[in-house]
């Protein structure tokens, strides 16, 4: 298992209904794609973190570290949007940093609703919800597969370049270069074998293209659909109205 579905298998809040999850993360989620910047991000990202540091208790590091891993993507993003081609040089549009900065706070708040229900929330758990609402059982196997297969393959590129450094395989640019090449041969390799033996070990338990887990449904606490609504309105509330 990696270190997120640890995570989310070995802390405080694995045992509550994946529907009241959702229904907190999923509402985050809405809430920072509609409110307006920054205020109401920033109280769905303090929303998140506590209750994936606090009241969960998710390891800091892994939580902090997921939580930045997009930003980089994010900066990437906004390059387009702030810089502007003017007579072959690169300038500043100010038109484009307003809407650079919205961008990235939304997308921020949205990120931090997802990764904290990620967190939170074995993999298992959320295809047997989604499973029970009607998913097709085709699609959840690919999900699941898909998602072991990413786990497999980075544990694997890990081991890989943990050898070749034991093999002194980066102590020059050119021994660099033939050591990436060689690990990405060995990782494609590796994945068409560790595809084929996953789909062969999850046939195995239900009929092929099929997933078959153990997670049943607990029941949803009226009162803390209540208390999620509360939040998810003041979260609004305070969105709107600063």
């Amino acid at each position: 298992m990696n270190p997120l579905e640890l995570a989310a298998s070995h802390n405080r809040w694995t045992n509550l209904p994946v529907a009241e999850k959702l229904l907190l993360f999923g509402g985050l989620l809405v809430a920072a794609l509609l409110v307006p910047p920054p205020v109401g991000h920033l109280v769905i990202l303090a929303v998140c973190c506590l209750c994936a540091l606090a009241l969960a208790r998710v390891p800091v590091r892994l939580y902090l570290a997921a939580l930045l891993a997009p930003v980089a993507f994010l900066a990437v993003g906004a390059g387009p949007l702030v810089l502007d081609l003017v007579n072959w040089r690169l300038v500043v549009d100010p038109a484009g940093v307003d809407t650079a900065w919205r961008t990235v706070s939304r997308a921020i708040a949205a990120t931090a609703a997802t990764i904290t229900l990620a967190c939170t929330t074995p993999v298992a758990d959320l295809l047997a919800a989604g499973r029970r609402a009607g998913l097709p059982a085709p699609l959840a196997h690919l999900v699941d597969t898909t998602y072991r297969l990413i786990g497999v393959l980075i544990d694997s590129a890990r081991t890989l370049r943990h050898s070749h450094d034991l093999r002194l395989g980066h102590r020059t640019s050119r021994a660099a270069i033939l050591s990436l090449g060689t690990q990405f041969a060995s990782v494609f390799v590796l994945a068409v074998r560790r595809a084929r033996a996953i789909d062969d070990a999850m046939s195995l338990r239900a009929e092929r293209g099929q997933t078959a887990v153990l997670a049943a449904a607990a029941p949803v606490s009226a009162v803390h659909v209540v208390v999620i609504c509360l939040v998810l309105v003041s979260v609004a509330t305070v969105g709107v109205l600063t």
